[in-house]
């Protein structure tokens, strides 16, 4: 079954999530083979992410094996993360080919 996970980080900001995307596109695809959205942004109180993903060991596999030694490398704190996971039973995106990418 698919699962979705939302983690909320007070003390990322956008270096810290540059930091963190550059060591992670070191160590494998950016986005993650089983992940299937990746959606993220600054919030009024940190950084927030929504992920969708194959499986729940899918999900854990990425976060031991590669985003908590991106955070380690990247210099960013992670103790006050707050993850939130729920099984997904639909998932569904309009048309993003218009939107503009970031640089």
């Amino acid at each position: 079954m698919a699962i979705g996970m939302i983690i909320e980080n007070p003390d990322l900001n956008k270096e810290g999530f540059e930091r963190v995307q550059a060591h992670l596109r070191e160590t494998g695809p950016v986005p993650p083979e089983e992940a299937r959205l990746v959606v993220g942004g600054a919030t009024d109180t940190g950084w927030r992410m929504i992920t969708v993903w194959d499986s729940e060991d899918a999900l854990e596999r990425f976060v031991g094996e590669r985003l908590m030694p991106a955070y380690r490398q990247a210099d960013v704190r992670s103790d006050r993360v707050k993850r939130t996971t729920f099984e997904v039973y639909a998932l569904s995106a309009g048309d993003l080919t218009g939107v503009p990418l970031p640089a």
